[in-house]
């Protein structure tokens, strides 16, 4: 229990600008998951795709920038690929729950709702992810003076 709490501590704004940046990507992708699929007829699983793909884009530059406080050039092998990667794996997991959804009840509620499980259900991970491998700071150590003895 100390541990969590040493870290709930030590990244508690980073965890509410995580929880902020994530509620806007709900909301972006929530809303186009609905106009694609209950406004627009599209099939679930090909709404899910393009309301995921276009929701990640806004997500990963607000996730760089306020979360964890990159500024300056991107690194495709180290922030575009793992965190594109990330969102593929919600991609999947949300795509065959909506696809699921969608086969067993005639409603769109349900199909959003589906949505959102599948990328609660990777979002403590991601977090992890993205804060100790893809946008961690590199920890500058001072180096310490001798004492004269």
């Amino acid at each position: 229990m100390q541990i969590l709490n040493t870290f709930m501590r030590a990244n508690s704004q980073k965890l509410l600008r995580y929880a902020g940046v994530s509620a806007i990507g709900v909301v972006n992708g929530q809303t186009l998951l609905w106009l694609f699929h209950a406004r627009w007829g599209w099939g679930a699983a090909v709404a899910n795709l393009l309301a995921v793909t276009l929701a990640t884009v806004p997500n990963y530059f607000l996730n760089r920038a306020w979360v964890w406080g990159k500024t300056g050039s991107h690194s495709v092998s180290a922030e575009l690929v793992p965190f594109w990667g990330m969102a593929f794996v919600g991609l999947l997991v949300s795509t065959a729950l909506v696809g699921f959804a969608e086969a067993r009840w005639d409603s769109w509620v349900l199909v959003n709702v589906a949505n959102l499980a599948g990328f609660g259900i990777i979002w403590v991970g991601r977090f992890f992810v993205l804060d100790r491998l893809l946008f961690r700071h590199e920890v500058v150590v001072p180096a310490t003076v001798e004492s004269a003895a």
